[in-house]
């Protein structure tokens, strides 16, 4: 039998990024019936001759991809420009961005071949000084900064200089692998829609339009509404479309409660903060892309590593297609969380946000009137919502004497308001869909909180004549949780973020 080498794949420091390589090349391999891939490097010979050079030796060495370069390449008795044109079209396309790069008819040509036949492109980034003028058909495509050690282009040639160890190559080639991977699963995914749409798996741009037959379906997100309006008004009789944007809503002009909030185990589940402050993000964008006015409460966003809101504010700006001047974005913010709004923010997203205060003025430490602040702010926001999403949250470690979400799910149960909840992401969400589905949760107990929250255990030893009204909040959200008459509660298992928006808008 054939021998099979692993040796070499436990001796990298990059042994992530070599198994990335590996693995990527080959299912590329398999989906593509091709023995190697190649890779097409373009460059201009007179500031990005070197570094292609480096990157030429460097899959070589390293990696099992054939690759074109320049005329050595090229067989005496073909066409150099049936040769070239051949070679990008069928090939991963890397070009070196150097300052004189599309200075040249060959390197503009062959840019504008790898666009018109769709291929995979990576840009590798190393201008020096400056780009008189930027090609104008060389954006919306991912670039690659090439990180190195060196102060200019003329120490890449010294014989002492290790491109290995002070380069960031073996990223830059696994970024034109993934580029890759994701161009051919869009192509696969979207097989079903070829007849009725002209494909793309890069977002739309004014060269895609000079041909176009057909309406255009490209990956999401979607574009943002000035690129979408310049396009539109290009192609007025085509549409540009997503294959989110493709399934039919039933969520359209409504007001949306959204609570989402990082729980503490979040990271046993598999996920990490980012994937939730994703999630987020695209949930805004969709539901704001259909018209709807988003509703969220507490001091969520104002925090400087993730502000919500000036995400919000964004997003409703780039993405307000039906280009309507009403508040789509409601903030209520509950005294004395409400002191955390930076004034600066508030003014300068006053037209895309409607902050609301509410509750009495208290101090922090005033947990009982806080509680009845946040009461209010929820009750406010169920009278006002069409229906609610929730994900994550705090078992323990929260504001007041309740679990916020555990509350506001109660409430929306009562209003018979439609609520759709979210599971893969855990914390008290995943408590609620578990009692729910008839499962026995310590963690919504009053007994459970005495125990592990110690604002509201403290509270009660100085107060005791509140327990009883406390106790039998929780047994009244426990009983109507897990008894769920209403049956206004959807839930969804799935952690990918396109099977939530789907889920959400009604799929």
């Amino acid at each position: 039998s054939k021998e099979i080498n692993l040796i070499r794949a436990f001796h990298r420091e990059d042994l992530f990024a070599f198994l990335y390589t590996e693995i990527t090349h080959d299912i590329l391999r398999f989906k593509l019936n091709k023995e190697k891939l190649h890779v097409f490097i373009s460059h201009v010979k007179k500031d990005g001759r070197e570094i292609a050079k480096l990157f030429k030796d460097f899959i070589d060495s390293n990696i099992k991809l054939d690759n074109f370069f320049d005329e050595t390449d090229i067989q005496s008795s073909e066409s150099w420009k049936k040769a070239l044109e051949d070679n990008v079209g069928d090939s991963l396309f890397l070009f070196i961005y150097s300052d004189n790069y599309a200075h040249t008819i060959w390197t503009q040509q062959e840019f504008i071949w790898a666009k018109q036949k769709r291929i995979p492109i990576v840009g590798v980034d190393v201008l020096g000084k400056e780009n008189k003028r930027v090609f104008s058909y060389i954006g919306n495509i991912k670039m690659v900064k090439l990180l190195h050690e060196v102060k200019n282009i003329e120490h890449l040639c010294d014989n002492n200089f290790s491109f290995q160890s002070k380069y960031n190559m073996r990223e830059i080639i696994n970024a034109l692998l993934k580029e890759a991977l994701e161009n051919y699963l869009f192509i696969y995914k979207t097989d079903k829609f070829k007849d009725d749409y002209q494909i793309l798996s890069r977002p739309p741009e004014l060269l895609d339009l000079c041909d176009i037959q057909k309406n255009i379906l490209y990956p999401d997100p979607p574009l943002m509404y000035i690129e979408k309006k310049l396009l539109d008004n290009c192609i007025k009789e085509h549409k540009l479309l997503t294959p989110l944007m493709l399934k039919k809503s039933n969520i359209k002009s409504k007001k949306i409660a959204i609570s989402i909030s990082e729980p503490h185990n979040l990271t046993n589940l598999g996920y990490t903060i980012e994937h939730l402050n994703m999630l987020m993000i695209e949930l805004a964008r969709y539901l704001l892309i259909q018209n709807n006015t988003l509703l969220y409460g507490g001091d969520l966003g104002y925090k400087k590593e993730f502000n919500f809101t000036q995400l919000l504010a964004e997003i409703q700006a780039s993405f307000n297609y039906a280009q309507s001047s009403k508040y789509r974005v409601i903030n209520y913010a509950v005294k004395p969380f409400s002191k955390n709004i930076n004034l600066a923010l508030k003014n300068r997203y006053k037209t895309e946000i409607d902050f609301q205060e509410l509750g009495t003025s208290c101090s922090f430490d005033d947990v009982d009137i806080i509680t009845r602040n946040l009461s209010l702010m929820r009750e406010r926001v169920t009278n006002e919502m069409d229906m609610k999403i929730s994900v994550g949250g705090k078992i323990i470690g929260f504001a007041g004497f309740y679990p916020g979400i555990l509350e506001e799910v109660y409430l929306a149960i009562k209003a018979n308001k439609p609520t759709y909840l979210i599971s893969a992401f855990g914390g008290i969400t995943k408590k609620i869909i578990n009692l729910i589905r008839g499962e026995e949760v310590e963690e919504l107990t009053f007994e459970y909180q005495m125990i592990n929250t110690e604002k509201l255990r403290i509270f009660v030893s100085k107060n005791p004549k509140y327990s009883d009204e406390i106790e039998k909040k929780y047994k009244e959200m426990y009983s109507e949780l897990k008894e769920n008459k209403s049956n206004c509660i959807f839930i969804c298992d799935s952690g990918r973020i396109d099977d939530i928006i789907s889920f959400v808008m009604g799929e």
